[in-house]
């Protein structure tokens, strides 16, 4: 079976969660013999390949592209290929055009755009709906939602039926479980300046994150433990300045620290020097955050809201990502109780083992080889 995999969009080496995932899924998905995989990129410089795969660059300007798939609904993508593939997967939504013919198969992380439309810049409200999402979605022929929270929202929101939707979870790198050299771990601690105690967010900068109720949380802290730091990971996002701005303004500045983009290999040494890992976001699709903290063997607290009652059953703490005394109340626990942490780096890194991208592969080679 051929499968064509539109990787428009990837467009960093396969860095962030849209292009990790993609990733993962097609390095499993090389042990398939039954299975012949080709992905194409698009734009006028190359940079992303995954090795034992052929990889299509369409040497085209995006936004040309894009405005030719928009306005005339060409050209047929599924022609870009050097063979025509049998089915087209699309790691992640964005505007297309396919001959009729073409099986379409979707993959949906979230639906955060109509859920919280205010966290998004306007730029990013206008490019979603440039996408034309409702057509997409009418027009594939099997949608992959992450979560079952994912499934509900396509179901509730966009109206999709519901047997159109097929719910498979991503997996978690096996890299996140290692044990790592003292030497390693003295090396990832002097590359990002990281504290001896600290209270770690990794993730993308940005409102819907929910960082400033975590900062609010910490500075409760803060008057207690007199030690412990705030060290915040990850890229900026969109409307990242008032986050920024509440860190600046924070009375206790000079103990959060932002040390950026963490590599890939140095993350799981990041998360398990963590003390506590806290992810408040406002509404996640899947979280690969909490899960690689857990799965490191760090306590992890998340929102009690969209898919986290799903995927970490109660093997982190919950709490309402509105109330910052509850919030500061946990981490605290979590602090000073070994007991409590003990436990939950247990129960977290026992949880962690049900999310494995062999399983993720091996249910996706099924819906590519099904025949309609």
């Amino acid at each position: 079976m051929r499968i064509g995999i539109d990787a428009r969009g990837i467009t960093d080496g396969f860095k962030g969660g849209v292009g990790e995932y993609t990733q993962h899924i097609i390095q499993s998905l090389r042990e398939y013999q039954d299975l012949d995989l080709e992905f194409l990129a698009t734009g006028m410089n190359q940079n992303s390949e995954i090795e034992g795969v052929r990889n299509t660059w369409l040497q085209y300007p995006n936004r040309v592209l894009n405005l030719s798939l928009k306005t005339i609904n060409r050209p047929y993508l599924d022609h870009a290929f050097s063979q025509k593939p049998d089915k087209i997967w699309m790691p992640n939504w964005n505007i297309t055009a396919l001959s009729p013919e073409v099986e379409l198969i979707l993959t949906v992380h979230d639906v955060s755009i109509r859920v919280l439309p205010e966290v998004f810049s306007q730029k990013m409200r206008l490019w979603h709906k440039y996408i034309g999402i409702d057509k997409l979605l009418a027009r594939a022929n099997t949608i992959i939602a992450v979560s079952e929270s994912t499934k509900r929202d396509l179901i509730d929101i966009y109206g999709v039926k519901g047997e159109k939707i097929k719910v498979i979870y991503s997996g978690i790198d096996p890299l996140f479980r290692q044990e790592f050299s003292q030497s390693d771990i003295q090396r990832v601690k002097q590359k990002y300046n990281l504290p001896d105690r600290y209270i770690l967010y990794l993730g993308t900068i940005e409102p819907r994150k929910n960082i400033q109720l975590l900062i609010q949380a910490f500075e409760r802290i803060a008057t207690k433990d007199k030690d412990v730091k705030l060290v915040i990971a990850g890229v900026n996002g969109w409307l990242y300045k008032q986050i920024h701005q509440s860190i600046d303004n924070s009375p206790f500045r000079d103990r959060i620290l932002r040390i950026g983009f963490v590599d890939i290999l140095d993350k799981p040494i990041v998360y398990k020097l963590a003390r506590v890992f806290v992810y408040p976001s406002l509404y996640e699709g899947f979280g690969f955050p909490p899960l690689e903290a857990m799965a490191s063997g760090t306590p992890t607290i998340v929102a009690n809201n969209s898919v986290f009652p799903e995927i970490v059953l109660n093997s982190a703490y919950k709490t309402s990502p509105y109330d910052k005394l509850e919030l500061s109340a946990i981490i605290y626990n979590l602090l000073t109780d070994n007991n409590l942490y003990n436990n939950y780096s247990k129960l977290g890194l026992e949880r962690s083992l049900a999310f494995d991208w062999t399983q993720t592969a091996r249910e996706m080679r099924e819906i590519f080889i099904k025949r309609y």
